[in-house]
């Protein structure tokens, strides 16, 4: 999907694109990721931080292991992201950063207390980038969406889904 809409802004709009795959919930590989897109690019004018996990229980259930690995991809990973990104725009003094939050993460969700964390880190992350950055021409924003049909969501049982799309 995402080299589709690469190629399709590429062409579309007539300018260079790509796509780039890492596991940022780590800094070496976070770092390579934009270190590449940086070198085959020349720059980044724009960054969305999307990549998100859920590993979804109760909060009476929960295991360390599912918390953490959903703060490392969810929160950590778009901290290491833009962290990278940023040295690269300050640099440039222009840029924007959006970060996919959650209504879960102003909301909440039963369920996910880990994924909701998470999603409201981002949001206070964002608006902290967006005081750093706005000196120097970066912008940053969160988007918030509610329910999306997504290979993440497949998951769900129907009465999750329903509960869900309810509120």
């Amino acid at each position: 999907a995402a080299k589709k809409a690469a190629e399709e802004i590429a062409s579309t709009r007539g300018v260079k694109t790509g796509h780039f795959a890492g596991d940022i919930s780590q800094q070496e590989p976070a770092e390579k990721l934009i270190e590449t897109c940086i070198s085959t690019l020349g720059k980044i004018d724009i960054l969305v931080n999307n990549a998100g996990i859920t590993k979804d229980t109760l909060l009476m259930r929960m295991k360390k292991e599912q918390w953490d690995a959903v703060i490392a991809v969810n929160l950590t990973g778009t901290y290491l992201c833009t962290q990278a990104a940023f040295k690269q725009m300050m640099k440039a003094r222009s840029g924007s950063i959006v970060n996919i939050s959650s209504i879960a993460g102003e909301n909440g969700n039963p369920g996910q207390a880990n994924y909701s964390a998470s999603k409201a880190g981002v949001i206070g992350f964002t608006k902290t980038v967006a005081l750093e950055g706005s000196s120097r021409g970066i912008r940053c924003n969160a988007i918030a969406p509610g329910f999306i049909s997504s290979a993440m969501t497949d998951n769900l049982t129907e009465d999750q889904r329903e509960k869900i799309i309810s509120n």
